[in-house]
């Protein structure tokens, strides 16, 4: 997903723009939308103009309570953002609502709980991706030894680890896949602290 929305993938565009969109209703969201708002967070990061970032610049009691819906707010900041994309984002949004439908009928009709429960897992990575994807890795400096142990353990990649680890390199080098992150942070310069805005 995330390499898809930096076209990182070495996918033509439009086998990449169905990845992104593919990826992104795994997870219940639009993927173009996502793409919209955290290519906003590399172009203009931490300031006002940069709604995925907005959770850094929050207190952490903040975070937690207004996690849930800032994921709302960032559809609708991706909309007013990109208009150029509003019909795909529109069209993924139209499919996620589908699938959301589809786990009620199903749990309904059968008594199965597996669309709801994936739809409940879906929900509590977004409403958690503030804390994690935002506040943490921007409040935690890449020499912080919690960073470094989270380096250390991304060489056996998970993207949440790999995220933690090396986000500030990410934001140096975003078009390096994030499963080579590991490897970039021995082989590239590294990026200036400041650069970063901790």
């Amino acid at each position: 997903m995330h390499d898809a929305m930096h076209n990182a993938l070495g996918l033509s565009k439009e086998t990449n723009k169905r990845v992104l969109s593919l990826s992104g209703l795994l997870i219940l969201k639009s993927g173009h939308g996502l793409q919209v708002t955290h290519l906003r967070h590399h172009g203009r990061c931490l300031t006002e103009a940069d709604p995925e970032g907005a959770p850094a610049t929050w207190s952490f009691g903040r975070v937690l309570w207004q996690g849930p819906w800032h994921t709302l707010m960032l559809r609708r900041e991706a909309l007013r953002i990109a208009p150029s994309t509003k019909r795909i984002q529109l069209v993924e949004t139209g499919i996620t609502l589908a699938l959301l439908l589809g786990f009620v009928a199903l749990y309904w009709l059968t008594g199965s709980l597996v669309g709801l429960v994936y739809w409940g897992v879906a929900f509590l990575m977004s409403a958690t991706m503030p804390i994690w994807a935002s506040y943490v890795p921007h409040h935690v400096s890449s020499r912080n030894p919690v960073a470094r142990t989270a380096a250390a353990l991304a060489q056996a990649w998970t993207p949440i680890t790999a995220s933690f680890a090396f986000h500030h390199l990410h934001h140096h080098y975003p078009r390096v896949p994030t499963a080579l992150l590991y490897r970039a942070a021995t082989e590239l310069p590294p990026p200036p602290e400041e650069d970063h805005h901790h």
